[in-house]
């Protein structure tokens, strides 16, 4: 055999033998991985973790997934927890809410966001204005994107990785772009970004400094607007609590994600910073999550305040319904409306003429011109005989008064009622005697 060909068959041989132990490791060697898991309870509940750590720190606690507008007026004592990602409370709730407060109770919430408010710092007055949550008006605080860090605390070591990795695939990128792209890159990357410090919280009864991740959101205090907060961080850039009668409101920052949420919880000492606020209400205090609020409408203020006339007003309008449709026995068919007799609208037209002014003479023209067209017809030699004549030969053969005949042909329209009877009797004798 010759020398290559055995260097050939000693190559493929390693190559088959390296081939066959990855294929042992890939296909039939079994071994643990890690896989992130995300169980049905936490999709469900995004502070299921915080729910956890509060009950084993003794702390009773009950999750609400709808702040309603019954479950304001009947809220329990203690501590009540709202999630950033809810809606703001309106004017209503915010009332009911701050009454909670006042009476011993704390509050745990996020407050509106302003758009643009670093621009309009120097405007408070327009800030508030705007302002949409009437909770953070009242403090005079909201969220805005100020760029300020908290140089009283070290930096922030998972933000300063990541800003590592970012810079490193910008550069990456930067090799794979022409001079131009490089260019305008370098004057985009003109302004130095702040430097990732954490928020630092020296709080009362905390026995060390805890630390906060910074959100990309801060807390803006309104120079002018709302009381003073009894404590917060060094900046007021997380955390602002405030005094409300005899209890305690707490401003808590939050962007994306919440310091209380699944995945934040762990990180620095956000968990500690929720056993703290917690424990404003009392070291034991009952605590109330709630994941969402909804408006409260017209209908159900209504319903809360003026229940008794509401019901009042039902009851009339039931008992009207049914008067106007009550009856006894089955429905009869309608019946139809009685004819009137011929002679009453004949009766009803001879009164309507006989008011009019040249009624009468209607009346009267229209029954001679039916009376002389029948007498022509049956007396031929009528025509050739001027009236006195035509009164002479009717009386003749009626044996009617010639003076009724000549008035009841020729006269005028009588004015009084008896009268003109007379004339129209005639003309009706003068017709049935030549219709025989």
């Amino acid at each position: 055999m010759k020398r290559s060909h055995a260097i050939l068959i000693a190559l493929v041989s390693l190559l088959l033998l390296g081939g066959g132990y990855e294929l042992w490791h890939a296909l039939f060697h079994k071994v643990w991985r890690g896989e992130l898991y995300t169980s049905p309870a936490q999709e469900k509940n995004p502070m299921l973790v915080a729910t956890r750590l509060l009950e084993a720190g003794g702390h009773a606690v009950r999750v609400e997934p709808m702040l309603t507008y019954q479950l304001l007026n009947k809220l329990p004592d203690g501590v009540l927890l709202l999630s950033p990602y809810a809606r703001q409370p309106d004017e209503q709730q915010a009332r009911l809410l701050l009454d909670w407060v006042r009476r011993g109770n704390t509050l745990i919430m996020t407050p509106g966001r302003i758009q643009n408010a670093v621009d309009k710092a120097d405007q408070p007055d327009a800030i508030s204005e705007e302002l949409a949550d009437p909770l953070g008006k009242h403090f005079g605080v909201a969220m805005s994107g100020r760029v300020r860090v908290d140089d009283s605390c070290r930096l922030d070591p998972v933000e300063a990785k990541r800003r590592a990795k970012l810079a490193a695939a910008k550069a990456e990128a930067a090799k794979k772009k022409d001079q131009d792209d490089e260019d305008e890159e370098e004057e985009d990357e003109g302004q130095p970004e702040a430097p990732a410090r954490l928020v630092c919280l020296n709080a009362p009864g905390a026995p060390n400094t805890i630390e906060l991740r910074q959100h990309d959101d801060n807390l803006l205090r309104l120079e002018g607007k709302g009381p003073a907060p009894l404590w917060g961080d060094t900046y007021g850039l997380a955390v602002l609590v405030y005094a409300e009668g005899r209890g305690k409101v707490a401003m808590v920052a939050a962007d994306d994600d919440s310091y209380f949420d699944n995945g934040t919880l762990r990180q620095f000492d956000h968990a500690e910073l929720l056993l703290l606020l917690a424990g404003q209400g009392g070291a034991k205090a009952p605590v109330l999550l709630v994941q969402h609020n909804e408006t409260v409408g017209w209908a159900a203020w209504l319903w809360q305040h003026a229940r008794p006339v509401l019901l009042g007003l039902a009851a009339l309008l039931l008992l009207w319904l049914w008067n106007a449709t009550r009856r006894f026995g089955p429905l009869l068919p309608e019946a139809a409306a009685p004819r009137r007799a011929l002679i009453e609208h004949i009766e009803a037209s001879g009164r309507w003429l006989w008011r009019l002014p040249q009624g009468r003479a209607l009346l009267l023209q229209a029954v001679r011109a039916r009376t002389e067209k029948l007498l022509l017809r049956r007396l031929p030699e009528l025509h050739a005989m001027d009236g006195n004549e035509r009164a002479r030969r009717l009386a003749r053969l009626t044996r009617l008064p010639e003076a009724h005949i000549l008035d009841a042909l020729l006269g005028a329209p009588a004015t009084r009622a008896a009268e003109f009877t007379r004339q129209i009797s005639t003309l009706q004798q003068l017709r049935a005697h030549h219709e025989r």
